[in-house]
């Protein structure tokens, strides 16, 4: 194994031990002896990579957005055949089973916001995570631009729409964590999560009828792709 190898594969399990131990204990109470005692590396072994425990914490964040990316990247080639409303309920449907495939990944999501982890990150790799965030939301945006292209949704700021579909999908995700708020909702998740993407679609298609919103029975949730989410 050359040098770059084993510098990848260092890399690699200090992220998969780090990104288990925030989940389990959060940004404040993690421990960087515990990650590599995990990772079963020597600790200095670890500062060598990440200079602090805000960096590593946000690179197993950036790391987790970019294996969404990509896969929303070939999403866009294979789904010319589809119409726009069947695009977007796929692409929504993808971004959802990614978080639940990676539901710890989701539980840290929300640093971004932490101002005592942002203090800590070395100079621009906030910048890269909000790119990689900016990569995500121009998937939609390219599959919405399309759209209107195609005379299938109306002319809109497709841009403030991107940001729509995915503050409504996070939203609701984050909701579902809460017990109590689990409750509240009444309803099985992939319900709601799929009505919702239903009421932006048809706020936005040039013939609303291709929404599958008006299509349910007594108030259930759309019959879409989605369907197949567990609850």
């Amino acid at each position: 194994m050359s040098e770059t190898e084993r510098s990848v594969h260092m890399r690699e399990k200090i992220l998969v031990a780090a990104r288990t131990h925030f989940f389990e204990h959060g940004f404040e109470e993690a421990s960087m002896d515990e990650i590599a005692r995990l990772a079963e590396v020597a600790k200095g072994s670890i500062y060598r990579h990440y200079p602090s425990k805000g960096a590593l914490y946000m690179s197993v964040l950036a790391e987790n957005g970019r294996e969404f990316f990509q896969g929303a990247k070939r999403f866009i080639g294979d789904t010319d055949d589809l119409s726009t409303p069947d695009r977007l309920r796929k692409l929504w449907s993808l971004y959802l089973k990614h978080w639940m495939k990676h539901p710890d990944a989701f539980g840290i999501f929300w640093a971004f916001d932490n101002a005592e982890i942002l203090g800590e990150l070395p100079e621009g790799l906030t910048d890269n995570i909000a790119e990689n965030w900016k990569r995500g939301l121009e998937v939609t945006q390219r599959v919405l631009d399309e759209g209107v292209l195609r005379g299938e949704i109306l002319p809109i700021d497709t841009w403030k729409a991107s940001q729509a579909f995915w503050t409504m999908a996070n939203g609701i995700i984050e909701h579902d964590e809460n017990t109590r708020r689990r409750k509240i909702r009444g309803r099985p998740f992939h319900e709601t999560y799929n009505f919702s993407i239903e009421m932006l679609l048809r706020g936005i298609l040039v013939n609303p009828d291709d929404s599958l919103l008006m299509q349910s029975d007594s108030g259930a949730a759309p019959a879409t792709v989605l369907n197949e989410t567990p609850s």
